[in-house]
């Protein structure tokens, strides 16, 4: 698998400097899972409400979505390939979460050894609304400044700035995606925004691997 590394430092509030896994075309094809889709821009640059649109219907279709007895319930990936799409705070949801199949911070469940996929679309808007995602081995309750352990992290998108425009058809979104294997063995992992403020606020979720 071909993926490309990058460091991101100091984004904000002096997160502390690290590699960061970012998933190009190249690595897409090296796990055979087709050409980069037409609606993803290079990384950097925002999309238009048109272009987003895709991708808000990937994030409420892809995986299947079953509730549970608490919380947002569970949203499975089956096989050997994943495809998740996670919208950082979308129009009409609590600040400071993340939505799939416009559940909550809802468990998500890949199988050991899948290639996934993941992409995160920042819907947020206002001053200082920037959000990125780890996934790494941590458990809650989280600290104000989660410090992430290289070894235990299995990605991180980096942080994105919010939307530009108040009007959802006018604005530009920003997007990062990554691709990365689950580990073979299972475990359970956090999936949760690096800012400052926000794990601890409630912007996180549970991330399971299974056999």
């Amino acid at each position: 698998m071909a993926i490309r590394k990058k460091t991101v430092c100091g984004l904000w509030m002096g997160l502390a400097c690290g590699p960061v896994l970012a998933g190009g075309m190249a690595g897409m094809q090296g796990m055979q899972m087709g050409p980069m889709p037409s609606h993803l821009p290079p990384q950097g640059q925002p999309l238009t409400w048109k272009a987003v649109a895709p991708l808000i219907r990937d994030s409420q279709t892809l995986g299947v979505a079953t509730d549970g007895t608490a919380g947002a319930g569970t949203v499975t990936f089956a096989g050997r390939k994943a495809n998740i799409v996670m919208i950082a705070v979308q129009p009409g949801f609590p600040d400071q979460t993340f939505e799939i199949h416009g559940r909550v911070d809802p468990e998500i469940v890949v199988h050991a050894g899948a290639a996934i996929r993941l992409t995160l679309v920042n819907m947020d808007y206002g001053p200082g609304m920037i959000h990125g995602v780890v996934i790494a081995k941590l458990s809650p309750p989280f600290p104000e400044m989660v410090s992430v352990p290289p070894g235990a992290r299995l990605v991180e998108l980096p942080l994105e700035m919010p939307r530009t425009s108040k009007s959802l058809k006018r604005s530009g979104y920003h997007v990062e995606r990554a691709t990365f294997m689950a580990p073979m063995t299972p475990g359970t992992y956090a999936y949760f925004c690096q800012m400052p403020g926000h794990a601890h606020g409630g912007m996180a979720g549970r991330f399971v691997v299974v056999r």
